[in-house]
């Protein structure tokens, strides 16, 4: 599951990705929108038409899948609003894969079990490199993030471009006074 945020962000990096040349996916890109609400704010808003532009398989209610998928295609899914790849729906990567995921909860064995020949590996990371990395099938460079994430303000944080080192000798000992 993503934030609508998160949603916004991946829209526009398609929109990036395709002023580049061809989208293809090189590896699956699960995405469960949070909420049937937010699905209807990114149609409003012009969002959901680019992801179903890209998706390979959209959810539909109508017509529920039967079992919960444990393979998967190199194309993007747009799952059913909801928890997705967790104990929610019992969907799992293949075992002893290595998932990309933006969901703290990897603990061992629940987004993808161990093979018989590799560890399953779960990595946190954030939403533009998950879809990139999908994108790309492999983790991109510095210049291709920047170019994929160009226009999208990902946060409002920037470090202090200031030194404030303090030297050592500067700082005063403080007194704690038990009240």
């Amino acid at each position: 599951m993503v934030h609508k945020g998160d949603m916004q962000i991946i829209a526009q990096m398609l929109r990036n990705l395709e002023s580049q040349g061809e989208v293809k996916f090189n590896a699956p890109l699960v995405i469960a929108p949070p909420t049937y609400n937010i699905v209807d704010e990114l149609k409003a808003e012009g969002d959901w038409e680019i992801l179903q532009k890209y998706a390979g398989f959209e959810f539909d209610d109508n017509a529920p899948k039967g079992t919960a998928r444990t393979e998967y295609e190199n194309i993007m899914y747009l799952e059913r609003p909801g928890c997705n790849l967790c104990m929610g729906n019992q969907e799992k990567a293949a075992k002893g894969d290595t998932v990309l995921a933006t969901s703290t909860r990897l603990f061992q064995g629940r987004v993808v079990e161990d093979s018989g020949e590799k560890k399953g590996e779960s990595l946190l990371a954030s939403t533009p490199m998950v879809v990139l990395a999908t994108v790309l099938g492999r983790i991109p460079s510095l210049d291709e993030y920047k170019a994929a994430v160009h226009g999208i303000d990902l946060t409002d944080f920037a470090p202090p471009s200031d030194d404030l080192s303090v030297d050592p000798a500067e700082v005063q000992a403080v007194k704690i006074v038990d009240a």
